[in-house]
């Protein structure tokens, strides 16, 4: 009988060998210790004004070592993304700081600024990113609005949304002499003072926000909605910017979200109500905001928008709705809306 044997295994060991021996052969990969501490431009240009870029680079190395930082701009509409020349480039004397400028020609528009640094082996080791955009653009200030005037047609009991959304076309660029933001709102309203008398004899007056009837006694509410008021996608599930206005018949849009300990929250309701020019004052609070940016205003601040800027992109729509209750009264009602562009 022939004895059969298992071959031998020394191939296999070899190679295990061998793979170990590479393992132990390979040079240990060391980050050179290269940091940004900090980074700084103005933050508003006219085209052909030289946008100068310093940044505070630091060395925590023994020895002598290269740093490379590449200012790289993306625009914001094209998403084209730029990296500035000639870089900025040193060597850094060991453990010591150094703080490089230079100053660039950057054509019109709106730009993200990141500053990636390199180390002398072409590894990036450290970068930072601008909480605030780069503006290059000629000052300037218009707003328009389509269609400008809007029938809404029969009213029936309930609530019910107009189809067609009302377009608004802006441009904003004004900066300080700090160049900063100046502050600006796209804010709605409804001017009624001169046409609502309300119920004589009645106790309260009521506001003339909304849609008057024709003898100026009564008022029906109106409602508005943009991609600025929601709702959140993570909270909702809703996809505003692909899905479009919330329905209207939701109590969670139009009312507002339930509360744990019951009740609803009205202040997160989607859909909002149109003050009236008697409604406002001079706090901002008080007004109807389509959109804007305010660098002193944290309210619109979170962790995804460090800078409160709450603008559209232009142009951007809004959408109307009305809710017809029980209390209505029949007739012909019609108002003078408002779109303003606002800055102090």
């Amino acid at each position: 009988m022939e004895k059969f044997t298992s071959p031998p295994r020394p191939v296999l060991c070899f190679l295990f060998a061998l793979c170990a021996l590479g393992l132990l052969l390979a040079p240990p990969a060391f980050a050179i210790d290269l940091k940004i501490e900090s980074a700084s431009f103005d933050q508003h240009f006219n085209p052909g004004e030289l946008v100068t870029f310093t940044v505070k680079l630091k060395n925590n190395e023994a020895s002598t070592q290269f740093a490379e930082v590449d200012v790289t701009l993306v625009n914001i509409d094209t998403e084209a993304e730029t990296t500035l020349t000639p870089i900025l480039a040193a060597d850094i004397a060991a453990n010591s700081t150094i703080e490089l400028t230079r100053s660039y020609s950057v054509e019109a528009g709106t730009y993200t600024v990141s500053f990636p640094l390199f180390d002398g082996n072409g590894v990036r080791v450290d970068r930072i990113a601008s909480s605030f955009p780069l503006h290059v653009g000629t000052e300037t200030e218009s707003l328009r609005v389509f269609p400008e005037a809007i029938h809404l047609g029969s009213l029936l009991p309930g609530r019910a949304m107009h189809p067609t959304p009302v377009t608004v076309e802006w441009n904003q660029y004004r900066f300080n002499r700090l160049r900063l933001d100046v502050p600006f709102s796209i804010r709605i309203y409804t001017d009624n003072a001169a046409r609502y008398r309300g119920i004589p004899g009645a106790i309260r007056r009521a506001s003339p926000a909304g849609l008057v009837s024709r003898d100026g006694r009564y008022v029906i509410p109106v409602k508005i909605w943009d991609l600025n008021y929601g709702p959140d996608i993570q909270e909702s599930g809703w996809d505003a910017p692909l899905a479009g206005p919330p329905a209207v018949d939701e109590d969670d849009y139009w009312i507002g979200p339930p509360l744990l300990e019951g009740g609803r929250n009205l202040g997160s309701a989607a859909w909002v109500r149109i003050p009236d020019l008697l409604d406002m004052t001079a706090n901002p609070i008080s007004w109807r905001r389509l959109m804007g940016q305010d660098p002193h205003d944290s309210r619109f601040v979170s962790d995804t928008n460090r800078t409160g800027d709450f603008t559209l992109r232009s142009p951007f729509t809004f959408y109307l709705a009305t809710d017809i209750g029980p209390t209505a009264v029949e007739g012909t009602y019609s108002a003078i809306l408002i779109v303003e562009l606002w800055s102090p």
